[in-house]
């Protein structure tokens, strides 16, 4: 396998109507994504979904083919992290990574697989939804932490790609020292790993941008390319549409070459 395009998104409280508050398990928009997955990413590889909070709905979301893996958790409002990947290829030696999750509840673990095709490894990846808020640097940097050491104990002769929503605000925000952007890169750089897309924003909503979905990767990188939210739907509707029928987040897109 000589390429491989990722593509990280974080989907709202899917299974919940995009809403974590909501009284019960629905999901009203799975034909908007399906429509909005097969337009906008036939291309990809592998998916790496944040905020799947129910995901017995991920087959009636993914392309024909697609396989998802996940983990088991007891909390009922759970965020689970979701990697997927189309036919050809499976995920193996799928575990959440030591020491990721701050708390039981609120908080989820990085989740790693080894993905392979025709049983042969050739890349490992790792789903990361760090902590939110803006007063959760310290956590977000002990999550980082966690998964450098993981990383360090692996020690495969495999490229790496490191994706999701790391919750990355800027010190206006967080009032540290520095953005948390920086603390981030700081580490996983240290790991052979660069940061593979320069965008300025990947969250949006009706009063707020922010850049908080990345990808870091130990291998090169040949394309990057976030989706523009404004090719949604008529210019004045737009951000209402998206955020209703598909996320407050914009899907991350890289296409990296294995050799």
């Amino acid at each position: 396998m000589r390429k491989l395009t990722v593509t990280s998104f974080n989907i709202r409280c899917f299974g919940f109507n995009g809403d974590y508050f909501a009284p019960a398990k629905s999901e009203l928009r799975i034909p908007f994504l399906k429509k909005f997955v097969l337009d906008h990413f036939s291309n990809t590889d592998v998916f790496i979904l944040q905020e799947i909070m129910d995901p017995s709905l991920l087959p009636a979301l993914l392309p024909q083919g697609f396989k998802f893996y996940t983990y088991e958790h007891t909390y009922p409002r759970h965020m689970y992290i979701a990697l997927c990947c189309r036919e050809g290829l499976d995920f193996v030696k799928t575990q959440i990574i030591p020491d990721t999750a701050i708390d039981d509840t609120s908080s989820r673990p990085a989740f790693y697989g080894m993905l392979t095709q025709a049983n042969t490894p050739v890349a490992q990846i790792i789903g990361v939804h760090l902590k939110s808020d803006y007063n959760n640097t310290d956590n977000r940097i002990k999550q980082a932490l966690a998964i450098c050491e993981f990383l360090n104990q692996k020690q495969e002769a495999l490229p790496v790609v490191l994706a999701g929503d790391f919750n990355s605000h800027l010190n206006s925000k967080t009032k540290k020292n520095r953005d948390d952007l920086f603390y981030l890169n700081d580490l996983f750089e240290k790991q052979g790993l660069k940061r593979a897309e320069l965008f300025d924003f990947t969250y949006i909503t009706s009063f707020e941008r922010a850049h908080l979905d990345h990808i870091w990767t130990s291998a090169q990188t040949l394309e990057a390319r976030t989706y523009n939210y404004t090719s949604y739907a008529p210019a004045a509707e737009a951000l209402k549409r998206y955020f209703d029928e598909i996320s407050d987040h914009l899907p991350v897109t890289v296409t990296l070459t294995l050799e």
